[in-house]
């Protein structure tokens, strides 16, 4: 079995033109530092130097990270080691990162929560040598529904740890809900955009996407409506109701969803993946109206979201808009192609 000798004068050569790929290359550095210390607590941490750069002697062992320019529907990794030369290939920044904390992974490090590193052992006989419990690792790129996603409650605080824990284990994109966004960071600061703009930035070191929404649709439907146009809400037992979801058959309402999806979409510019699903638990609390009784809870839904899409393809034709799906009702109203059904998720850490 092949094992990484962390005496030798290894030298790490990512590419520096690729975005994160200095934070990969230094995040090896440094767990190879970390490894070093066992054997000797003077001992330093491997150099970072650009690949593009001057090639070292073909007798000093290096690991080399290669990487595709930047497509961030892609995530997928390859890589291969050996006693003197390791080898991780991503098809993006964020398949180069998850390459590397494959081959880390491989090597016995861990991280089990925010802010907690657990490291191999070294062996007391060879304290410099640390078996790889694999010597190759390998990730096909994938489309965005399939992409690991992370979502983060808004009855938590978003810590600075909770960023590189994500990148860590392979996470490839942290949604946030809407309507929790203004308090994401921990950082006390009273301008939310400026806690928006150091969460991109935290998250753009390691390649991570961040996409907004979540059990949010309603949102473009505000209760504050419900004085004055009650027929936009949904009805239940002969009478109008505002506690879930909406009428989305009313002409009316598919106005306000178009004008309010506009002014959310227009926002956000630079997010390339929107989340749009009924409220949480209510998925099939639709509207009894004799309009839309017609049509399932499912086509109601995507009546809705439909009309949202639109205007997501009107105002950002490069982005995506993901739709909650129940697969026993699927409904025969056919979806727009900028549109996915809701992906897997993967809670934040307590």
């Amino acid at each position: 079995m092949i094992a990484l000798d962390v005496s030798k004068n290894w030298i790490i050569l990512p590419p520096f033109r690729i975005k994160a790929a200095r934070v990969a290359g230094e995040e090896l550095s440094r767990c190879i530092h970390l490894l070093r210390k066992a054997g000797d607590p003077g001992f330093g941490a491997p150099p970072v130097m650009d690949a593009l750069g001057p090639s070292p002697a073909d007798s000093v062992p290096v690991v080399v990270l290669h990487g595709e320019e930047d497509g961030k529907e892609k995530n997928g990794f390859v890589w291969r080691a050996g006693p003197d030369r390791i080898e991780i290939f991503g098809d993006s920044s964020r398949g180069l990162c998850n390459g590397v904390y494959d081959f880390l992974k491989a090597l016995g490090f861990s991280w089990p929560k925010p802010g907690v590193e657990e490291t191999p052992r070294a062996d007391t006989a060879q304290p410099w040598v640390f078996p790889l419990e694999k010597t190759q690792g390998l990730l096909p790129s994938q489309a965005i529904p399939a992409q690991r996603r992370m979502f983060l409650s808004g009855n938590r605080k978003t810590r600075e740890s909770l960023i590189p824990w994500a990148a860590r284990n392979q996470i490839d994109a942290l949604v946030i809900p809407r309507e929790h966004r203004r308090s994401l960071f921990s950082r006390k600061t009273g301008n939310s955009g400026v806690r928006w703009e150091l969460l991109r930035s935290l998250a753009d070191q390691y390649a991570l996407s961040l996409e907004l929404g979540g059990w949010d649709l309603s949102l473009l439907v505000p209760r504050r409506y419900f004085l004055f146009h009650r027929d936009f809400f949904r009805m239940e037992g002969g009478k109008r109701v505002k506690d879930v979801n909406f009428c989305p058959t009313n002409p009316e309402t598919i106005r306000l969803i178009r004008a309010e999806a506009g002014i959310f979409f227009r926002s956000y510019p630079e997010i390339r993946v929107f989340h749009l699903w009924p409220d949480r638990g209510n998925e099939k609390n639709w509207c009894a109206c004799p309009t839309c009784r017609a049509f399932t809870p499912a086509e109601q839904n995507r009546i809705a979201v439909n009309t949202a899409a639109d205007v997501l393809l009107e105002i950002n034709p490069q982005a995506q808009l993901s739709y909650y799906e129940d697969s026993d009702e699927p409904g025969n109203i056919a979806v727009r192609s900028n549109m996915f059904p809701c992906p897997g998720l993967i809670p934040a850490p307590d």
